[in-house]
């Protein structure tokens, strides 16, 4: 519980309008689950993908990581975010020309849909998956990332801000794999990492050091960088573009 409440004073104090939410019923169910679920999981990390810099929670189960991600909507107020980063999001793809008119998009983790509307404002036909959208959400389906619903080469580019939510990345790479068209573009914004100053929320399921480290680890199964730029809100971190490497260059 110490540490839980060390942590949103850090919050707190790096954003004090944080604290106007502090009695607010959303905000205590948060608490409580969060309780909740580390009185029965605890708060256990390992090492994953065969580095040091990377590393993943330990769920007892795959099921207990899909609870674990879908009670965070519920948790949240993502008003002002909503509005927030859709502006942001919006101004980053238009500028680094990511997002063309009729150029087909799929969200991953898109919980209620800001990335798609950011991607709609700009001409694409985007849709977001997310294991819990929430009620009446036309722009995300029900899906699970690692496993997507959607065929082989079915979209030109794949948007997520995600990455730490998943619980096995390689998986996650390979089914991004599978959904991109030829010459298609996998666009990530990624928060720095621990040694950049930053911690894993209480729902990250997946950590790195560094974004180099988040880098490394696509590089390493088949993509190439083709854009990255930092970028300070609402979260520092960086816009990364991808593309799979060429036969010859695998």
């Amino acid at each position: 519980m110490l540490r839980i409440l060390f942590a949103e004073a850090k919050k707190i104090a790096r954003n004090p309008r944080r604290l106007g939410e502090a009695l607010r019923p959303r905000r205590w169910r948060q608490f409580f689950s969060i309780l909740r679920f580390e009185g029965r999981a605890g708060n256990q990390w390992k090492t994953a993908a065969g580095s040091d810099a990377l590393k993943k929670r330990e769920y007892g189960s795959y099921e207990d990581y899909v609870r674990h991600q879908q009670s965070k909507f519920g948790c949240l107020d993502l008003r002002d975010y909503d509005r927030v980063y859709l502006e942001l999001l919006r101004e980053r793809l238009k500028e680094h020309g990511f997002a063309r008119p009729g150029m087909s998009v799929l969200c991953l983790g898109a919980r209620q849909g800001t990335e798609v509307k950011a991607f709609h404002d700009l001409g694409c036909f985007a849709i977001g998956i997310d294991l819990n959208p929430g009620p009446n959400n036309k722009f995300v389906l029900p899906g699970d990332f690692h496993d997507v619903q959607f065929p082989a080469e079915c979209v030109d580019a794949v948007f997520t801000n995600s990455f730490d939510h998943s619980f096995d990345p390689q998986k996650l790479i390979r089914e991004i794999q599978r959904l991109l068209k030829p010459g298609g573009v996998l666009i990530m914004e990624a928060i720095q990492g621990e040694s950049e100053g930053n911690a894993p929320d209480y729902y990250a399921s997946f950590w790195w050091k560094k974004i180099d480290d988040l880098a490394g680890l696509l590089t390493g199964s088949g993509f190439e960088i083709v854009h990255r730029k930092a970028f300070t809100q609402p979260w520092p971190g960086e816009q990364l573009a991808f593309q799979r490497k060429s036969v010859g260059g695998v």
